[in-house]
């Protein structure tokens, strides 16, 4: 791999830095800008990592509430702990969340499964800087491949989240906060030829008229040593023509650019993502012949959002926002090598192997009105209006066959129109309305009770309702209940897809839909805090693949029980764990859901022997995984235990400088995520070694 082009990046970055004034002030708070404590300086800040924090959040209600007091249930995750306890990605920092848990699908794409619920296409709501980012097209986002020494902080909500934020807020809402009000830049290398360059650059007016910030950075892997098992061809009677067992291709390339501008009360926020991924296990399932770099997969989103915050009374607020966003997806790959039928069951014969790529560039533009009412007493009303339209923009697909007759070609043709692999046509429009009343009946009873109605063109409409009830015993116990619907519409992919080239024949058109009650315990004192959640969901209508056809089939039911404690154990001892069990079961087919795991825990331990070092583990458990119940494998897949340590020195030299390295997969285990059955027999490795990594950042005022 090529990195002399991400250190130019990192060198440009650097350089701009100290060419920008030294200058910060306090950040204003305003309807949609999270607040952030004025950090004096980095003594203060490592202080803090030690405290038990006490983070606050608009993701619940969209009223700024500490994360304890929202209706529902609420993690927030610190990045400055993040970066202290070694972990690298967005996505790598959700393992820390109860009841979540992240896997690789056959292609690499990130798999998040919250309380054993997993998001293959979409079904997670997946914000960045509160802007949503998922694609209507098949659902995903790439912002989980962020890094966290660009990220204040994550709110994860568990559990449905439809009632305020609409579709995709199915089985939860993602949330990252990039650092926006801070100077200060990083270099980062490790395993796998793995190369990292980041910077935030802020400025702003003295008076506090206007505010301005830049946060970008840039990471590449050659990828780490993992070698797959025999793949699909084996089970096909094929195996003398895979090129399995064999190495994988698991190169990855990401780009991160944040711009943030306020000047009184308008805000504008252009976000730029883009992540390249290497072949990994193939898109069929079968490996790829041996190549390096992450010449597979591209996929890139672009946001430009412009706020308007408006105070027409003193009981009376509101904001207006116009959302443009972009996403852009191109794959491209040999799927099946040299003398191999297509389709496999057939007896086609392709002597130069079967090559594919396609295409597909869809735009989206929102409009949205916010109101905040508190006119009557004892009570907050919120209205949100907004309409929404999504179209694709263009899209084509390549195939080194003659579609018309299916014999083989000797280089791939491009196919588009009728003979597209969906329809480049599609159009979607959404009207959306959503009320909800925060109110108190007596003085320790909050209840929250919202609906949302949407209608969609092309797949009906859909209420969620929701609610809740926040009742505060005393400072120290609380107790909060919530019944909540939420709803997943089917993407453009499952409604405008081409059977007849996409090999599917038959798609999607009902929404899923799933009714959630939670209820939860939370114990504050001093330096320490306890939570416990119980939750049961129904899930309706799941949108499965089932004989090469998507089909809205049967019920899911999940269940269990989400336990979390933070203690400050003495001035330089910080404890944090968390462990959660959940019972899934598809009702239709019997069994629990595939992949999907009893128990997931985690232990980190920060420990400060001296002001200038801060010494973290992390200890992270996942119980054997479950198959599904017409996989012939042993019905379940071994789990895991990764431990991982992380030594940081600050103040390195001089005030703002530190020094930080750390181990992962300490104990050497085999991770893995679970494949299909009749795929890769052996799962799908992703971690066979002991890694490491170094970084060096910069702070300053």
């Amino acid at each position: 791999m090529a990195t002399a082009p991400l250190f130019r990046l990192a060198a440009i970055l650097i350089v701009t830095a100290f060419s920008l004034p030294a200058t910060a002030t306090e950040q204003r708070s305003s309807v949609t800008d999270p607040r952030r404590d004025d950090i004096k300086g980095n003594r203060a800040a490592k202080a803090d990592l030690l405290s038990v924090i006490d983070e606050a959040s608009t993701l619940a209600t969209k009223t700024r509430m500490n994360a304890d007091y929202v209706p529902g249930i609420l993690s927030v995750l610190d990045g400055d702990e993040l970066v202290a306890l070694g972990v690298h990605t967005a996505w790598e920092a959700l393992e820390l969340v109860p009841g979540v848990q992240i896997d690789r699908n056959n292609n690499g794409g990130l798999r998040v499964a919250i309380r054993g619920f997993q998001h293959a296409n979409g079904n997670v709501k997946l914000l960045l800087n509160s802007a949503p980012m998922n694609n209507a097209f098949g659902g995903y986002s790439n912002i989980l491949y962020i890094p966290v020494e660009q990220v204040e902080r994550i709110e994860v909500i568990r559990g449905p989240g439809s009632a305020m934020h609409g579709e995709h807020a199915f089985a939860g809402v993602i949330n990252i906060i990039t650092r926006q009000h801070e100077n200060r830049a990083h270099l980062r290398a490790g395993s796998g030829e793995m190369h990292e360059a980041g910077a935030v650059l802020s400025v702003d007016d003295p008076k506090g008229d206007w505010r301005l910030s830049l946060n970008a950075a840039g990471w590449d892997r050659d990828g780490v040593g993992v070698t797959a098992g025999v793949d699909r061809l084996y089970a096909l009677g094929l195996g003398e023509r895979s090129q399995a067992p064999g190495r994988i291709n698991n190169a990855e390339n990401d780009r991160l650019a944040v711009l943030s501008l306020d000047y009184q009360h308008f805000s504008l926020l252009a976000q730029y993502s883009r992540n390249r991924g290497g072949s990994f296990f193939g898109a069929l399932n079968v490996l790829p012949e041996e190549s390096e770099g992450p010449d597979a997969s591209f996929s890139e989103q672009t946001l430009v959002q412009a706020r308007q915050a408006l105070a027409p009374t003193d009981t009376l607020s509101a904001e207006f926002k116009l959302t443009w966003s972009q996403y852009i997806g191109k794959w491209a790959e040999e799927v099946l090598p040299s003398g191999v039928p297509y389709p496999l069951d057939s007896q086609i014969i392709y002597p130069d192997g079967v090559f594919i790529a396609d295409y597909i560039r869809l735009s989206r533009q929102e409009a949205e009105l916010d109101l905040d009412w508190r006119g009557w007493s004892g009570h907050r009303w919120q209205l949100d209006l907004s309409a929404a339209n999504v179209q694709i923009d263009d899209a084509w697909w390549a195939f080194n066959s003659d579609l018309d007759t299916s014999e083989p070609l000797a280089a791939p043709r491009r196919y588009s129109g009728d003979q597209n692999f969906i329809d480049d046509g599609a159009r979607r429009s959404t009207r959306s309305i959503a009320v909800q009343d925060q109110f108190h009946p007596f003085a320790p009873l909050e209840i929250t009770a919202g609906l949302r109605y949407d209608s969609y063109s092309d797949v009906g409409d859909n209420l969620s309702p929701r609610l809740a009830a926040v009742w505060t015993l005393s400072d120290t116990h609380l107790i909060k209940a919530q019944y909540a619907e939420a709803f997943f519409p089917p993407t453009l992919f499952q409604v405008y897809g081409n059977p007849g080239t996409s090999g599917l024949r038959e798609f999607a058109i009902e929404p899923e839909t799933v009714a959630t009650s939670e209820l939860g315990y939370i114990f504050r004192r001093g330096n320490s805090v306890a939570r416990a959640t119980l939750y049961h969901s129904q899930v309706k209508n799941l949108i499965v693949i089932e004989n090469s056809s998507y089909l809205n089939r049967g019920r899911a039911r999940l269940q269990g029980i989400e336990t979390e404690w933070e203690q400050r154990l003495s001035p330089t001892w910080k404890a944090v764990a968390n462990l959660s069990y959940s019972e899934t079961q598809d009702e239709e087919i019997g069994g629990p859901l595939a992949g999907a795991a009893d128990w997931l825990g985690n232990l980190s331990l920060l420990y400060r022997p001296r002001p200038d070092v801060l010494v973290s583990s992390h200890w992270r458990y996942v119980s054997d995984r479950h198959r599904s119940a017409e996989d012939p494998r042993s019905d379940r897949l071994p789990g895991y235990q990764d431990l991982a340590l992380t030594l940081s020195w600050f103040d390195l030299g001089g005030p703002g400088l530190t020094l930080r390295a750390g181990v992962k997969n300490l104990l050497a285990q085999e991770i893995k995520s679970p494949a299909a059955a009749y795929t890769y027999a052996n799962d799908y490795p992703l971690l066979q070694e002991r890694t490491w990594w170094v970084q060096l950042s910069y702070q300053w005022r």
